[in-house]
């Protein structure tokens, strides 16, 4: 929100430079983003937090200035106003009193149309308005001087004695005064007359009835509306406005009076109109909120110790009514909907002391016991990062909220996912069923950012809906992409075994028995890239070479490997009691193994039945090589294996091994129709 200088100090007495008014007022929780000096002024960029729409204007920053540096607020003089003249036979309708709760219409006679006068027009240009003419010129300027919306109609351009506040009808058509003609819905609010819309309501006004030169009467409008009507309305056509931003903060209706009686009184100045009858509709609610405050208990949060006078001084200077003394009773100030909370005071008092008085302290930690069953899940969860980030890979955090587009293609639609009714935004859509679309999405940002050898993991939760049920998970996703540039023996040929590796040693060092990989099929992997992962038969997961289509979906092009494993079953499964057994007494020997064997049978089938034809005399089993070519058969491929035999009772003789190789290349010549070579 940009905010002027000069126009601030009309209303707080500050004598400061403006990087030192800059500083202050970040410090206090609105961050001035840039600081722009143009024609003599500077011109504040402030980011204003969604929960503070009263400070959405020049008086509300002053408010905070005034709260800051102890200053006294000036308010402006002609602030109010009295009716005059009689109602007429007019009337305000609201179809849907919750839609809009209070509306307010007063009318202004014989208004001189002309241009506004130059120190108005200093005030807008200055941040970034253009000036119209005089009567929109100041509800523009008051709309950024009191942050409550105003509009304007031509009063002879209404038809009928009555402004209706309703839904719009279906496909309603209506120019706006940006001279786009709108289609309108039901979801949309309208401010009408008794034959036409014209204006949607806290957006925008219609072209029927907008403030020309020749306009006499004016009627001016200042109302509450619905902050999520609003929102809804200005996403659905796609129109955001000065006004539409105040009203989705909700904005609330103290200042709906207060800024009618303002804009009247400069128009009446300016435009020498005759102020004439008030009408309102609907009741404008001005109770204030009550919150307690224990002084101790604010001073353990803090780690302060402020006195009660000290406390009610910096709570009165943003315009809350603190009495008591070792607890208070605090009155909120009716334009701040933010507070309802004893935190929320502790915050307040927190931002105005100064962070930077407040002592930096480690917090007092209570360090749980560890389980000494071995299950405890943050052990087996620091266990799986160390191993994952030991072989390389990088921890990730990413949002566990996506948009509907990032699941386009994956197996999973909105049936399944926990969709959020009122997201922010489209990228906020639902919560997340996987955590491989957040994984590709940074695989994807750092390739854009010329990145090609990546290596990411996230250990994170999982959301799914079945039926009526909400289901969360722990999930582990890897994701390990091929450098198309890499030369010679680059990963584009070996990221399916390193990933099976880094999966293999995670497994390995969370003691899960009998870990197993067969060959399966999935939506989101190539069909001859894709293996189960499974523990005590049970499958935990699955990774492989994800599909070119997910992956461009992402913007990706080149091969991606990724996986995605159910961290909770591995926990179940897990083991980190650890056994150990004495060093081997006697030699070992092995024999190598190739031979020929068709594709779609995999190494572990071969590995459980050598394991199985030699019992425990089978230390260990090493893939040394594997070949696809011209000297192998179409439809098969060469396996060389290393069969490493040692007994514990004794050291093997000659005959004893050449026996036991016998029989394992027999069985896989037999079981598998194997060809050896």
């Amino acid at each position: 929100m940009k905010i002027s200088y000069k126009w601030l100090r009309g209303y707080i007495s500050i004598k400061v430079r403006p990087k030192t008014l800059a500083h202050w007022l970040t410090m206090a929780g609105h961050e001035v983003s840039s600081i722009e000096q143009k024609n003599g002024d500077f011109i504040f960029d402030i980011e204003v937090t969604p929960n503070r729409p009263d400070c959405l204007s020049h008086i509300g920053i002053a408010r905070e200035l005034s709260a800051i540096i102890g200053k006294p607020l000036k308010m402006p003089r002609n602030a109010k106003v009295s009716s005059v003249g009689q109602k007429q036979d007019f009337k305000i309708t609201r179809r849907d009193e919750s839609d809009c709760s209070f509306y307010t219409a007063r009318i202004l006679k014989n208004v001189q149309i002309g241009p506004s006068p130059q120190w108005l027009v200093a005030r807008l240009n200055a941040i970034g308005l253009h000036s119209v003419n005089n009567v929109v010129d100041i509800t523009n300027f008051v709309l950024f001087e009191t942050g409550q919306p105003l509009h304007a109609f031509d009063m002879d351009k209404l038809s009928g004695n009555e402004i209706i506040v309703r839904s719009a009808g279906v496909d309603e058509k209506l120019v706006t005064i940006d001279g786009i003609q709108r289609t309108l819905n039901p979801g949309v609010m309208v401010i009408s007359d008794g034959d036409k819309a014209c204006a949607i309501a806290g957006i925008i006004g219609g072209a029927n009835s907008a403030i020309s030169p020749l306009t006499k009467n004016v009627l001016l409008e200042s109302a509450c509306f619905n902050p999520v009507r609003i929102r809804r309305s200005s996403l659905s056509l796609g129109v955001s406005t000065d006004s539409s931003y105040r009203f989705e903060r909700g904005i609330g209706c103290y200042g709906v009076i207060h800024a009618s009686d303002r804009a009247a009184c400069l128009i009446r100045d300016i435009a020498k109109a005759q102020i004439g009858a008030f009408l309102s509709s609907g009741r404008q609610t001005l109770s204030a909120a009550k919150v307690i405050l224990r002084v101790a208990y604010l001073n353990k949060i803090l780690g302060t110790a402020l006195k009660p006078a000290q406390i009610k001084q910096i709570l009165t200077r943003l315009g809350y009514k603190a009495r008591g003394s070792g607890v208070l009773e605090v009155s909120v100030p009716l334009y701040r909907h933010d507070t309802a909370r004893e935190a929320d005071l502790i915050e307040e008092v927190a931002r105005i002391y100064g962070y930077e008085r407040i002592t930096a302290a480690a917090p007092s930690i209570i360090i749980a016991k560890p389980n000494d069953s071995g299950k405890d899940f943050a052990v087996k969860r620091d266990t799986a990062k160390n191993v994952l980030v030991s072989g390389g890979f990088n921890e990730i955090v990413s949002y566990s909220l996506i948009g509907r587009e990032m699941i386009e293609g994956m197996p999973w639609d909105e049936d399944d996912c926990a969709v959020v009714k009122n997201p922010q935004n489209k990228e906020q859509e639902i919560m997340r069923p996987s955590l491989l679309p957040g994984i590709l999405k940074a695989v994807a940002y750092n390739i854009s950012r010329q990145l090609y050898d990546i290596r990411l993991f996230e250990l994170s939760r999982t959301y799914a809906r079945d039926r009526d049920k909400y289901l969360e998970e722990n999930r582990l996703a890897i994701a390990l992409y091929a450098n198309p540039h890499a030369e010679g023996k680059c990963v584009v040929e070996n990221g399916f075994f390193q990933l099976k590796g880094a999966i293999m040693c995670l497994m390995d060092s969370l003691g899960l028995r009998e870990p197993n990989f067969e060959n399966t099929m999935s939506q989101l992997f190539d069909e001859y890239s894709c293996m189960a992962v499974l523990s005590d038969s049970i499958m935990l997961g699955c990774f492989g070479r994800l599909r070119d289509g997910i992956a461009s979906n992402f913007g990706i092009t080149g091969a991606v490997y990724a996986g995605e494993i159910n961290f909770d079953q591995i926990c179940a499964l897990a083991r980190t009691h650890r056994s150990y057994k004495p060093l081997p007494r006697f030699p070992y020997t092995y024999r190598d193994i190739s031979f020929a064997v068709d594709m779609s049978i995999g190494y572990q089938q071969i590995a459980g039945l050598i394991r199985h034809i030699g019992g425990h005399t089978v230390e260990n089993i090493r893939l040394l090589n594997e070949y696809r070519g011209k000297q192998i058969e179409e439809g098969r491929r060469g396996i060389a294996m290393r069969v490493i035999f040692r007994s514990r009772e004794k050291t093997l003789t000659e005959e004893e091994i050449n026996a036991l190789d016998a029989s394992i290349r027999s069985g896989i010549k037999e079981f598998f129709g194997a060809i050896l070579r």
